[in-house]
């Protein structure tokens, strides 16, 4: 066996060198000359970023800050750069792609596809917002066999306003174990009820070495709106994992790589669970792992980036990357078709990277009618908009945007975060947004607000924080808030709506989306981090609760100051997803009395706001047809964000007002339940949710030893 190129900064000899010192003692170094590199390119959670952008690059030693990091075109340079060193290479796509800015959300995720589809991507796995334009847009998208059913008419809006008819199809292979064709929610011909939607693997050969690489997709779309799963059923992937591992072995597979959008913890799980896998390409959680974590029968370990670790029988590399700011390398060495020593890397896609051209020019096709002169009209249509598929006017009814995405909106003193698991800078402003201006539309005024906990989305830079000399990709000045930046904070497509909610129904279901974060089992954690609160305060015990008298992790909760009555009921302002049952609103259930926002003139979100009744009540969802509960000129988040700032000072977000601490870790088993840190992952401190979960140690069915 032939090194077939060089690995790196490496040359032959040093590798060969760097190799002899973790291979076993039996392969001299001249036998590590010999050994095979396969390379292992990972595009994560991109988010629909097709542009450059302000973003934060985590290091070693903290983070440092850039103006015009990601997008597509640095992205791809990249690639080419790793492809050129080590043509063994493959490169694998998982998680969160064609959702998460304003130029996919207007276009059913068509945007990104033309570049998308350049990069020349071996294996992809969706992430769950990849379902939120639908189940037709997405089959028509990523299927490869079975049903491509008529896009509705809502849909063809928005797909027609990029390239025509239909939508843009992915030209790389789309693989998961753990999705499939739902008979109850909408009609399939027989020999299709309950068959796999995707492919479940797929096996290449790289340098005469078989690699299998096993698709996992996100479990938690039907926790989503309901609109987005019609027809389509989700399993964790983990019962079909063992047999699709028998089965790529028995094709002769003797590298596994599973690709899952499960989340850190869940993944890190399968590496301890599965002694068969060899890496986990790791997606959801938005973590970046500096270090790549190796798990085991016996635990998990962090391993220092650059440079090569032996991989010990039955471990399994795991590695995340945050995002378009980073790309991910792993370098495996193979000896005798078996993995025995990896290197990993996380590669900033930073200011220092140019744009590839040919990228550069898809790019800037899709974000002509997007910005500048060029700007034309996009309307975000949702489901049930268009009865007997007739949609009307359009240009009156959905989500319209008619002005460039580069507008300049407000100002921020400081630079806003979505970078913590508990609370940030970026979701008190969005809570604090529906909050302010609902109080002007509701009469008597709302309780309280609160906003989804995104983990997605990109910072935007403070003046102190830019670098010096840095500028920015869209011209903007330090500290500019633009349209982009709303929508990428808020990239979908809720009304908002105010209903009542009782404080008990109020607080468990905080209980319920904490526990979700921080559970002790892996396989309960789910996506998200915690919500934005608005004029609400908590204190939470995340290291001692819950146990067996506490009813929860949530100690205290204040709403207006004043400590949450279980029985009063609450006037609540958030977002409503299109499509759901008419008792709640973000991440609350068991709300009643919804009103909705509508916008006088929907082309402007400063004509002027009014309350109606939901159109429909019941019903909403019914197999395939779904009936409109929204307005035809129904408020966005994005709406009520440039309402706020319009009302600020100079139109500019200070400190004082998105000021973390509404949401307190304290310890409850002493008196006056004093404050104290917030767990930290004992895997790796840097990671911004504990994959381990938090609280009692008995909570994950571990009973700790009496002596």
């Amino acid at each position: 066996m032939k090194l077939r190129s060089l690995s790196g900064r490496l040359g032959q000899r040093a590798l060969a060198l760097a190799l002899a010192a973790v291979l076993p003692a039996a392969m001299t170094p001249a036998h590590a000359h010999d050994d095979k590199i396969i390379t292992l390119i990972q595009l994560q959670d991109l988010h629909g970023n097709l542009v450059p952008h302000a973003g934060v690059i985590k290091t070693a030693t903290g983070q440092r800050y850039v103006t015009q990091g990601g997008g597509m075109a640095k992205t791809k340079t990249l690639i080419d750069r790793i492809r050129a060193e080590n043509p063994d290479n493959l490169l694998l796509a998982v998680g969160d792609t064609v959702h998460g800015t304003a130029e996919v959300m207007f276009t059913v995720g068509d945007a990104i596809m033309p570049a998308l589809n350049s990069f020349g991507i071996d294996a992809y796995t969706p992430g769950n917002w990849e379902f939120g334009y639908g189940p037709a847009v997405f089959r028509n998208r990523f299927a490869s066999f079975g049903p491509k059913p008529p896009l509705p008419a809502n849909i063809r809006v928005m797909a027609d306003a990029f390239d025509g008819p239909g939508v843009t199809a992915a030209t790389f292979p789309t693989i998961a174990i753990n999705l499939y064709n739902d008979t109850d929610s909408a009609p399939l011909p027989p020999q299709l009820h309950n068959k796999r939607v995707l492919p479940p693997y797929k096996i290449f050969d790289v340098a005469g070495v078989k690699v299998a690489v096993i698709g996992i997709t996100a479990a938690i779309v039907p926790q989503q709106a309901t609109v987005f799963n019609i027809g389509l059923r989700f399993t964790q992937g983990i019962e079909e994992l063992p047999g699709m591992i028998d089965e790529v072995k028995a094709a002769g597979a003797t590298v596994i790589v599973v690709q899952s959008e499960l989340g850190l913890a869940q993944n890190l799980a399968i590496g301890r669970r599965f002694k068969d896998v060899d890496v986990v390409l790791s997606a959801h959680t938005h973590e970046t792992t500096l270090n790549a974590l190796v798990a085991g029968r016996h635990g998990i370990r962090s391993r220092s980036p650059g440079r090569f670790h032996r991989l010990r029988h039955h471990a399994t590399v795991v590695v995340e990357t945050t995002e378009d700011m980073f790309l991910g390398r792993v370098d495996l060495a193979i000896d005798n078709g078996r993995v025995r020593a990896f290197r990993w890397k996380a590669i900033p896609v930073d200011d220092s990277v140019p744009e590839d051209p040919a990228t550069k020019a898809l790019v800037d096709a899709a974000e002509a009618p997007f910005i500048g002169d060029t700007v034309v009209r996009h309307t975000f249509m949702p489901g049930g908009y268009c009865p007997a598929n007739d949609c009307g006017d359009t240009t009156t009814r959905g989500l319209q945007l008619t002005e460039s995405l580069d507008t300049v909106v407000g100002h921020t003193e400081l630079t806003l975060h979505r970078d913590d698991v508990l609370e940030d800078e970026i979701n008190n402003f969005i809570a604090d947004a529906i909050f302010n201006v609902a109080n002007m539309v509701v009469p008597g005024g709302v309780d309280l607000s609160m906003t989804n906990g995104f983990r997605f989305g990109n910072p935007i830079l403070g003046p102190s924080d830019v670098p010096p000399g840095a500028v920015f990709a869209d011209g903007r000045q330090p500290g500019d808030i633009t349209l982009r930046d709303l929508f990428t904070l808020f990239p979908i497509s809720p009304a908002v709506a105010v209903a009542e909610f009782s404080g008990k129904v109020i607080e468990n279901d905080l209980e319920r989306v904490l526990s979700a974060v921080f559970n002790r089992n892996p396989f309960l954690q789910r996506g998200g981090w915690y919500v934005g609160l608005a004029n609400m305060t908590q204190k939470i015990d995340l290291v001692h609760r819950p146990f067996s008298s506490s009813g929860g992790r949530i100690v205290e909760t204040t709403i207006g100051g004043e400590k949450l009555d279980p029985s009063k009921r609450y006037t609540f302002a958030s977002c409503f997803p299109h499509g759901d049952a008419l008792d709640r609103i973000c991440r609350t259930n068991g709300g009643t009395g919804h009103q909705f926002f509508e916008l006088a003139d929907a082309d402007d979100y400063a004509s002027g706001i009014s309350l109606v009744p939901p159109l429909n009540t019941v019903g909403i969802v019914n197999g395939p047809r779904v009936k409109q509960v929204a307005p035809d000129r129904f408020v966005h988040a994005v709406h009520l964000m440039r309402l706020y700032l319009d009302s600020l000072p100079m139109q500019t977000v200070t400190a004082a007002m998105v000021a973390t601490g509404r949401i307190q870790n304290v310890d409850s088993t002493q008196a006056g339940n004093p404050p104290e840190p917030r767990p930290v992952s004992a895997i790796d401190p840097t990671l911004i949710q504990p994959p381990e979960g938090a609280g009692p140690a008995f909570l994950s069915g571990v009973v700790p030893k009496v002596h």
